[in-house]
């Protein structure tokens, strides 16, 4: 009875911090997404660092990195997310053959370090430049899609939580299940499409349902995608950064993959 009872306490203190740890995300993101300006610049810089330091560490042997590899690593994100867009692919062919050539000198990092960092390179400057153009176009387009991804994270919790039975995909993340993934992509999606209706004034009844329907998808994709790459490497959070949500990118996981999947809805339809 003693373990019970000791185990609902852990459950309810671990969901208290869980809940004071979103207010203070809350409070820390909203003035950037309303002012913009310089703010929105820092939030952008601080995921583009913790993010980076977070999937960098993510390598598999014992031996240390040079101490330049990291930064190097983040710098490059940031000079191609501030540099003219007539040389980005050039850019980003050279921190390819930067990244692939740092082995030739040092055994201290690996060939598939080299292509940790360019994945890490490529994603989070996509990221970035996708944010930029949705948020340069239309800042109602950002809420709207951190309304149908949050919405359907906390519904497909809750739902599988207390409907759950059968399971979603056990070999990537054992604890989701089909009702919860259902349950989170139609609460996702009513409540965004409501959003929209009533405060995106640039975007057609269908193109409403049809973002609705896709972000409530790719965002569990990505919450997927980034469970594989936790799994891959043994751990269970990328980082302990925010009590009770793990680290930055154990927060952001799905809300990426929706900007950029929104950003080509953007290009796509000329919203």
């Amino acid at each position: 009875m003693n373990s019970i009872t000791e185990t609902a306490d852990l459950e309810g203190c671990r969901m208290k911090t869980r809940i004071i740890t979103a207010l203070l995300i809350i409070v820390c993101v909203i003035p950037p997404l309303v002012y913009g300006g310089w703010l929105i610049d820092l939030l952008i810089a601080f995921i583009i660092v913790a993010g980076g330091i977070e999937l960098l560490n993510l390598k598999e042997q014992d031996t240390a990195w040079p101490i330049i590899i990291k930064p190097l690593a983040i710098a490059a994100v940031f000079v191609l997310v501030l540099s003219d867009e007539r040389l980005h692919t050039a850019l980003l062919g050279i921190c390819a053959l930067v990244f692939l050539s740092i082995p030739v000198f040092t055994d201290r990092f690996h060939a598939k370090d080299g292509f940790l960092c360019i994945a890490y390179i490529t994603f989070f400057f996509a990221i970035a430049r996708c944010f930029l153009h949705i948020y340069e176009t239309n800042r109602m387009y950002v809420w709207f899609i951190i309304i149908a991804t949050y919405a359907c994270d906390t519904a497909a919790y809750f739902c599988g939580r207390f409907l759950g039975r059968h399971k979603l995909n056990v070999r990537i993340s054992p604890k989701k299940t089909w009702e919860g993934s259902i349950g989170g992509w139609l609460f996702g999606a009513v409540l965004s499409f409501v959003f929209a209706w009533f405060m995106v004034d640039t975007m057609t009844p269908a193109q409403m349902v049809l973002a609705a329907a896709v972000l409530t998808v790719t965002g569990q994709i990505g919450d997927l995608a980034f469970s594989a790459i936790k799994r891959n490497f043994g751990i269970k959070d990328f980082s302990d950064l925010l009590p009770g949500h793990g680290g930055v990118l154990d927060r952001v996981d799905s809300l990426v993959f929706n900007f950029i999947c929104f950003d080509l809805i953007l290009v796509v339809l000329m919203l």
